[in-house]
């Protein structure tokens, strides 16, 4: 089904009844920019806005973040409500901007405070905005056109924000019938046209705004569903630059935006060319451009944004580029972009926003880096522009494929030099993910789900599954290996089971030959001189280490442990003249490690010059004088 979600169409309802007219009571200082001001000069009073011009505000702001951010494919339909609806634009693409709906909202003026209240209702906006929304769009036209015969799989929904000033919480109950009403007849109407598509699903925000200083009389509501079609909820919020943050965090969770803050850019002063200081400037973009952040758990959350504690930004760090175009920047500070975003500056207005848009659209870009306290640095954003757009570039912060892999000798094992690295290829290929079309059943009559089999399979092999080769005897043993890849079957054949029984024959055969068992050689990777310099170092190291480390003697001894030669117990290795072959070195290890096994004789531990004296007693019982080296007289 081709789901057009909620953001696709966005209808704005502002009423333009008389009491909109009334002051917001948040005053704007008019005349605080005069410094020198002559005595006797009555300063200029403070100014506020009304409840409609913030209200226009704050909507304008919110479709001026959205048509940055997505120029395309989300729409907004602009309504005024007083005496009757009147509809500012359409669902074309050639109306939506803003110097339209400017241009529109300057033809309809500010509401007449002397006007009559009783002709006036947000009402008659509510149901003009549904009309609307049944009304295809040109992207669900070209999705309808593509589908032909099955253009009622083309999903419609929709958002309606209606800023109104609410009397009271029955009030608010009321508009939310009167839209459920509405939806439901024209829904019964759009099933019977072929220019209209019902409304599948519709989201309803009420914003009550009110003045400063008064008590508002309607309480705000979380998100809740009235009907299968329709959801509402209700914000409660002050005129002025409250209803502005209200709206800016509305269209981030309505199009699902993200904040950050760039950090230290160095602007020069107006007053002082000569000096420099350091500003802030948040943008919001898409929120996948913080993707790495969350899957790495480091958010590098700077606190709550300027547009207060209910929105969280990330701080990112101006990197000042070494030349003017980041092209011919050092090779180290080149990355592969893994996406683009447009942004959108949430003050727009400022000095610091405004220099650093000016910047980037002359064809300059900036590195951004994550704030650390140690340690290197790390560009992990970039922004650009392109064609008169500004992108955030989300750029690899990770190991480049460009770069030599890291050494398999330096994961956590330490400088381990032999793993099984061909066994491990061998079972990465016998246990594969494949497309599985034909349902299996279990041996009970249930439905063998693919996952868990594969889940079960990939346990099965690696119950005993060694990865380094010195650690393991019977995978280093030719005649074992048939014997290792039939255990792991789910069921055997008669030829696996004939090999079964070959191989433990086999087995058989060689413990009575005594036949010894394979030897794993460690740390000989290589060719040529380094494979025989490998060894004798290895052999070295394992010498200078049974200095040191001992077994203890409870612990038990695998059968495949290389026996370790206590230096101190043994008579130290003659040296030889010259170089020493690796048979040589190899022929002393063992003897050393045999003599070790071999059981002293009782009358030699106690002899004098590894002598011992034969027949004591017999001797003494002839009557025969013992002397050393077992020469005696008779008395």
């Amino acid at each position: 089904m081709k789901i057009f979600s909620e953001s696709h169409k966005t209808v704005f309802v502002v009423d333009h009844c008389p009491y909109m007219a009334e002051s917001c009571r948040q005053h704007v200082e008019f005349d605080m920019l005069v410094k020198n001001r002559t005595q006797g000069i009555i300063p200029l009073a403070p100014i506020s806005k009304s409840l409609w011009t913030c209200s226009v505000e704050s909507s304008m702001e919110y479709c001026r973040i959205m048509y940055d951010i997505f120029p395309f494919r989300k729409l907004v339909n602009f309504i005024v409500s007083d005496s009757g609806a009147h509809v500012l634009n359409s669902w074309a693409q050639e109306d939506q901007n803003l110097q339209e709906l400017m241009a529109a909202l300057a033809a309809v003026g500010p509401p007449n405070p002397r006007a009559d209240p009783e002709c006036c209702s947000i009402l008659h906006g509510l149901v003009a905005a549904v009309e609307t929304l049944c009304k295809i769009t040109e992207y669900q036209h070209e999705a309808r056109t593509l589908l032909m015969e099955n253009a009622e799989r083309v999903g419609n929904r929709g958002r309606i924000i209606c800023i109104t000033n609410a009397k009271s919480d029955s009030h608010v109950r009321m508009l939310e019938d009167c839209v459920q009403e509405t939806i439901h007849e024209h829904n019964k109407l759009a099933a019977n046209s072929d220019h209209l598509m019902q409304i599948q699903r519709c989201e309803l925000v009420l914003i009550h705004t009110y003045p400063v200083g008064e008590d508002s009389l309607v309480s705000d509501r979380p998100k809740k569903e009235l009907s299968p079609v329709l959801t509402s909820e209700v914000h409660s919020v002050r005129a002025g630059r409250h209803l502005a943050t209200k709206l800016n965090i509305l269209v981030q969770q309505h199009f699902d935006l993200a904040s950050t803050t760039i950090t230290n850019i160095p602007m020069k002063e107006e007053q002082h060319a000569n000096t420099s200081a350091n500003y802030d400037v948040e943008l919001l973009h898409h929120k996948d451009a913080h993707v790495d952040f969350l899957k790495s758990g480091d958010t590098h959350l700077g606190g709550s944004s300027r547009e207060g504690p209910f929105k969280e930004t990330i701080t990112l760090k101006w990197c000042t580029p070494r030349t003017n175009n980041i092209v011919f920047s050092s090779i180290s500070e080149l990355h592969y972009c893994t996406g683009a975003y447009r942004i959108s500056p949430v003050d727009v207005n400022s000095r610091p926003s405004s220099c650093l848009t000016n910047f980037l659209l002359n064809g300059r870009s900036v590195l951004l880096e994550q704030p650390r306290k140690s340690g290197s640095k790390v560009i992990s954003h970039m922004l650009s522009s392109h064609g008169g757009e500004i992108f955030l570039h989300v750029l690899s912060s990770s190991r480049s494929i460009l770069e030599d892999p890291p050494s398999i000798s330096e994961g956590c094992g330490g400088r381990v030099t032999d793993y099984r690295i061909t066994d491990f290829g061998e079972f990465m290929r016998e246990n594969r993910l494949t497309p599985f079309l034909d349902p299996r059943y279990k041996i009970d009559g249930s439905l063998e789900i693919p996952l868990e089999r594969a889940k079960d399979q990939l346990e099965k092999h690696t119950r005993y599954w060694p990865m380094i080769i010195s650690q393991t005897t019977i995978f280093n043993m030719q005649a074992v290996v048939p014997l290792a890849s039939v255990i792991v079957k789910e069921s055997l054949t008669e030829e696996d089971v004939l090999n079964c029984q070959k191989t433990i024959y086999n087995l058989v055969d060689m413990e009575r030959k005594n036949d010894p068992l394979p030897i794993s050689t460690v740390g000989t990777r290589g060719k040529g001189p380094k494979r025989l310099k490998g060894i004798l170092e290895r052999g070295k190291e394992e010498l200078a280490e049974t200095e040191i480390i001992k077994d203890s003697p409870d612990s038990p001894e695998p059968p495949n442990k290389k026996p370790l030669v206590e230096i101190d117990e043994t008579p130290p290795v003659e040296k030889s003249k010259g170089p020493v072959s690796l048979l040589s070195l190899w022929s002393n290890r063992i003897n050393t490690a045999n003599s070790r096994k071999h059981q002293e004789f009782a009358g030699r531990l106690n002899s004098v010059n590894n002598r011992a004296e034969l027949y004591q007693h017999l001797k003494e019982e002839n009557g025969m004088e013992t002397t050393e080296n077992g020469k005696g007289s008779r008395q």
